[in-house]
């Protein structure tokens, strides 16, 4: 034998398409996110959230400018409408809040900074969101396929079953209720496994449908998580980093720092307010042909102002109504937290007992799967009964049915317990 590859068989080797490699969760939740048009949209308003932001920045640190030109085209002394580039009026201004007792240049900054960062929050949770709604689409196929497979090794088994029985009863050994009986449940077989494909034909077109695929692209889907590596029990202290870290308790949080200085800006409002601003003009500047002239002007100004209302009932009152919502929101960020915590004990203990169903079912699925081919043999010998058979088989089904519903709730479980702890599923 030839120990190199001649040409024509390298030919014939690189011809061969390669088969595209399954989805796993990680890249099939990628490909979701990269073809998301919800993405799109959170992204197009992360954006605008960072133009504001740099927009209040400069509107806070730095003064603004204005040009006028104008010029009087019409009036009672001069009736003729015209337009004379000598006339025309220019003027350059500048403005500059420096300090406000109630909203000043520093409060601005910092409130822009707070939508901002509430913003990213916004769209970290959008991509979570999709994150999740992909990984579902994704174990619908992997449950869809799986079952398929199921199904036809259960058709299978009740096939050979029927085929035993019809043989034997022509022998004499098993009667026609029998035979009936086993060609019904062969039937029954068949007419799950229709159902399977239908069901795994949808979970094809849903899950395309997140990818842009087309909707009947052929899929092949694989998972690698393994119970042993979930070490249980999960740790106490889950539930302090997920205090800490939570996208939505995180973004409560920036919700009530938010209101906290909108609500000292309405206090402050109600209160004596200081104000100092800069200023610099130029009213001539030489445009249009005009002469340039040499009176810029600036001035630096403070004010005082009182607003009381009706000797002070309405600014008492809406003092009041800003500190009551100070407290609506705080209460409310409180129950959040109360919420999340028993939200991550709970997914402990759902996650520890699917840890074991899922032991049990593997084992269970072994057992039946063995003691089933076992009777199969004895059965086509004439030894075991048709009930014994059929209880078998139809245990099986279930079992191994279970065992697909078990790895799906699981591995979902252990996606949303790190929403749950402000983790990155798609990373």
């Amino acid at each position: 034998m030839n120990n190199y590859i001649t040409p024509l068989l390298l030919a014939a080797l690189l011809s061969v398409p390669c088969a595209a490699a399954p989805f796993t969760p990680k890249s099939y939740i990628k490909a979701a996110l990269d073809a998301s048009f919800a993405m799109r949209k959170a992204e197009q308003a992360l954006m605008q959230a960072d133009n504001t932001y740099k927009t209040a920045l400069m509107d806070a640190l730095l003064p603004s400018f204005t040009l006028s030109m104008s010029d009087t085209l019409y009036s009672d002394t001069h009736p003729a409408l015209r337009l004379d580039k000598h006339e025309v009026e220019s003027g350059l201004s500048a403005a500059w809040n420096l300090y406000d007792s109630a909203s000043g240049p520093l409060h601005k900054l910092k409130t822009a900074k707070l939508d901002y960062k509430y913003a990213v929050l916004t769209h970290l949770i959008a991509k979570q969101n999709e994150a999740v709604r992909a990984l579902n689409r994704f174990y619908s196929l992997y449950s869809a396929q799986r079952r398929i497979g199921t199904a036809k090794m259960n058709l299978a088994s009740r096939e050979r079953q029927y085929k035993d029985t019809n043989e034997q009863f022509q022998s004499g050994t098993r009667s026609k209720t029998e035979v009936t009986q086993s060609e019904g449940d062969k039937l029954e077989s068949e007419l799950s496994l229709a159902r399977a494909e239908t069901a795994e034909s949808k979970a094809l077109m849903a899950f395309n449908e997140l990818i842009n695929a087309e909707p009947e692209a052929a899929q092949a889907v694989e998972i690698s998580t393994q119970s042993a590596d979930i070490k249980l029990p999960l740790p106490k202290e889950d539930v302090a980093a997920a205090l800490e870290n939570n996208f939505s308790l995180r973004q409560q949080r920036l919700s009530l720092e938010k209101t906290r200085r909108a609500n000292r800006s309405g206090v402050f409002s109600n209160y004596p307010r200081l104000k100092v601003d800069a200023a610099w003009r130029k009213t001539v500047l030489g445009l249009n042909g005009g002469s340039p002239g040499i009176d810029p002007s600036y001035s630096l100004g403070a004010s005082l102002n009182f607003p009381f209302g009706f000797l002070g009932a309405q600014n008492y009152l809406e003092v009041e109504s800003l500190r009551a919502d100070l407290t609506s929101a705080e209460l409310e960020i409180e129950n959040s937290a109360r919420a999340l915590k028993t939200s991550v004990l709970s997914a402990q203990k759902d996650i520890e007992l699917q840890v074991k169903s899922r032991q049990m079912l593997e084992f269970q699925v072994k057992a039946l799967s063995e003691t089933t081919d076992n009777l199969l043999e004895e059965y086509s010998l004439g030894g075991a009964s048709f009930l014994q058979m059929d209880s078998s088989q139809t245990k099986l089904l279930d079992s191994s049915n279970s065992q697909i519903t078990s790895t799906n709730d699981l591995d979902l479980a252990l996606a949303n317990y790190k929403v749950l702890m402000g983790m990155k599923i798609w990373e």
